[in-house]
């Protein structure tokens, strides 16, 4: 379900930035504010039981993993493009633990654990 939600958000956003060309974003900053906004959204939902949560979990390793790096990268490629930088500068530049091991063996867990379930 979580996938689900994540493409149907990405498709909408890129439909969405279609429709108004005239404010149309670079494909790699659209691509990654959907995977941010989707990334951010999970990030603030509650796991009000055991299978909610570990949809959760799924999500975010999903759509958070690497989002600083990508954050920073864009930032500076698009370093003078104002309309851009302004998309940008919206989003938190460090969600992302800086020991990135933890976040790699925790995502490894959830994908186990979901994975033994179908």
């Amino acid at each position: 379900m979580a996938n689900t939600l994540s493409i149907y958000s990405l498709v909408l956003l890129c439909f969405c930035g279609a429709a108004s060309a005239g404010n149309a974003l670079p494909k790699d900053v659209t691509l990654f504010v959907g995977q941010r906004e989707a990334c951010d959204h999970w990030r603030g939902e509650y796991g009000y039981d055991t299978a909610r949560q570990a949809d959760i979990d799924r999500a975010v390793c999903e759509s958070c993993v690497g989002t600083d790096d990508k954050l920073a990268k864009l930032k500076r490629k698009y370093q003078g493009k104002q309309a851009i930088l302004e998309k940008l500068e919206a989003f938190e530049a460090d969600i992302e633990p800086e020991d990135t091991s933890q976040t790699a063996a925790f995502c490894q867990t959830v994908s186990r654990q979901h994975a033994s379930k179908h």
